[in-house]
């Protein structure tokens, strides 16, 4: 069997703390709930890059831990508010999550950025949403559907028309960019592995493991 990897079409916005409460409203009322994550995010710069700004990398590499179950992320290809991506997921134990941090650091992965998230999970009209809230920041949306290479474009503009029906606004690129910075640039969320232990970090989001 020829592999397939999954490609990842998902588009994101921006929500208030009332559009966070009526989206998950009306997604509990009209769509399938899939249930809450709760995420914390090990999120890597490119090999030796120790930089504030957003690095424009193809490579998003990940050590995530979601409701006490681990893994390994890899997404590959060019990101914005919108795009399409492969996935590949590899689950890892629990218990070896800062022995990954310190094999991504011999292979030159060591800076980055930490997220913690609350998400909750639902498919409507076939598209995957969440509905995140970042804890002492705001919130957010992502829409997603999974599919085959040559369904990405119909993917995309599933995403678009149902994003419009819920009067939901997907942020360009420029603006995605400084959505990200404004994460990035938040006190004591940048890590360098080359100066503190995952050890450390650990016990300030304890509650993820």
């Amino acid at each position: 069997m020829k592999f397939m990897p999954k490609i990842e079409v998902e588009h994101r916005g921006l929500l208030d703390e009332k559009k966070f409460a009526e989206l998950n409203k009306f997604l509990k009322k009209n769509g399938k709930f899939l249930g809450e994550k709760d995420r914390f995010s090990v999120i890597y710069s490119p090999r030796g890059k120790e930089n504030l700004r957003v690095v424009r990398s193809s490579i998003d590499l990940k050590v995530r831990i979601t409701n006490k179950k681990s893994e390994l992320v890899l997404k590959y290809g060019r990101w914005s508010g919108k795009d399409a991506r492969k996935e590949f997921l590899f689950p890892i134990d629990s218990k070896k999550f800062e022995e990954m941090t310190e094999f991504l650091k011999i292979l030159g992965y060591y800076y980055g950025v930490l997220q913690a998230t609350q998400t909750f999970l639902y498919i409507y009209k076939g598209i995957e949403f969440a509905v995140v809230k970042v804890p002492d920041w705001g919130y957010y949306f992502e829409a997603e559907i999974d599919v085959v290479p040559d369904l990405v474009k119909n993917a995309d503009k599933k995403i678009m028309a149902v994003c419009k029906e819920l009067n939901l606004e997907v942020l360009n690129d420029k603006d995605f960019c400084k959505l990200l910075e404004n994460l990035n640039e938040r006190p004591g969320f940048r890590f360098n592995f080359r100066k503190e232990k995952f050890s450390d970090i650990k016990k300030r989001f304890k509650e993820y493991f």
